[in-house]
This record gives structure tokens, sequence and C-alpha cells, in this order.
């Protein structure tokens, strides 16, 4: 396996920068710094009743992602959802979609650092069964709050029950059978995951 066998989930929803496309621009181009050509699938989100003040900004800005998508950026997927959907609904209905083994996951105002990532080594991490998923941290240290939730570095890497939706490597199976089924429609998948990886790794 290798880094072509990874498919970017970039998700998108209002900002108070709409209809600027600034920040996921640069989020996209934090992506293709490390993935040049692999698709990007990118989950446009719908506004939620007491965001509705907002929709003429958000569709100037669905707009010009549109016409991005088209003319500018190679290899996006737009996936548009007229109602509000939030991360695990939209992951639902595109989980199909997605051809390859890996998926990558990126929130469109979270970019990658735009630094040296050994993409091999934690794709292979994952494929040998060494970690369900690599998360690769926001912050530059690891907020006191959550130390009790890390258990040391093995091979470059901490292992941590730490759930976040920051961004993260992970098997599309890992997805489909694991995190998915624990998830109710229309939330963050981050407020429910994090409890049910801590208690499934008590076990």
């Amino acid at each position: 396996m290798s880094i072509d066998d990874v498919t970017i989930i970039l998700v998108t929803s209002v900002l108070p920068s709409h209809p600027s496309t600034k920040i996921i621009d640069e989020t996209i181009k934090s992506i293709r710094y490390h993935f040049p050509k692999n698709e990007i699938i990118m989950q446009i989100d719908g506004l939620r009743d007491e965001r509705l003040n907002r929709k003429a900004d958000y569709d100037e800005y669905k707009n010009k992602m549109l016409w991005k998508c088209l003319h500018e950026d190679q290899n996006i997927l737009p996936i548009i959802f007229n109602e509000h959907s939030h991360q695990s609904t939209m992951m639902f209905k595109t989980m199909d979609l997605i051809k390859t083994p890996m998926l990558l996951y990126v929130e469109g105002d979270a970019p990658l650092e735009k630094e040296y990532i050994d993409w091999n080594k934690c794709i292979n991490m994952i494929n040998n069964g060494f970690a369900n998923t690599i998360r690769f941290h926001f912050e530059s240290s690891i907020p006191k709050e959550h130390n009790h939730l890390m258990y040391g570095l093995e091979n470059g890497f901490m292992k941590t029950t730490q759930w976040s939706q920051r961004p993260h490597l992970s098997s599309v199976e890992y997805y489909k059978n694991v995190i998915l089924p624990n998830v109710p429609q229309k939330t963050f998948i981050e407020d429910t995951i994090h409890g049910y990886i801590q208690e499934d790794c008590k076990h």
C-alpha cells in the first residue's frame, strides 16, 4: 500500500469569513503539498435553521468553490448537502464513494502542516495492525488534561486513546465497522466517539 491509496475527506460548513474562500484555499494547498494528485471528496454541509441569515454569503461561497473545483483545482469531488447533516451524516452518505483503502480526514479550517511526514510509514502502521488511526497533532504540545490518555512513544508515534477530528489518517474499514456504527446522525463525530474509544481500549 502507498500514498496513492489515500482519499482525502475535506469537510466544510459555514464560517464567519464566508463568502471568502481564503481559509479553505489554504487548507487545500496544505493537502496538495502532501498529496498532489489524490482525490479529495469535499463534503459541503447545509445550514442549520439558526444560520439561515448567512444563506446569501454561504451560497456565494459554495458557488465559488464549485467554480474552483471545475476550473482551478484537480480531482476534487464536491458533495453538496442541501440540509444540515453535520460530520456523521455526511460521512455515512459518502463512504461508498471512497475507492481507496485509506482516508485522510481534514476539517476545512484545520490545514496540515507543510513539513515532512513519512506517509508510507504511517500507512504501514495502520496496514500492519499497529494502529487504527494516526492523528496529526494540531497543537504544539499535548494539553495537560490529555496526559492521562497518552501511553508513551513507540517507533516515533505517541500511543493514545484520545480521539480528535483534527487531521487524521485511518482505514476505510475502521470507519465503516467501528467509527460510524457508534455515532448518531447529525453530530460531531468526536462528540460521541472520543468516549467510545477510551472505553473500547480499556477492554
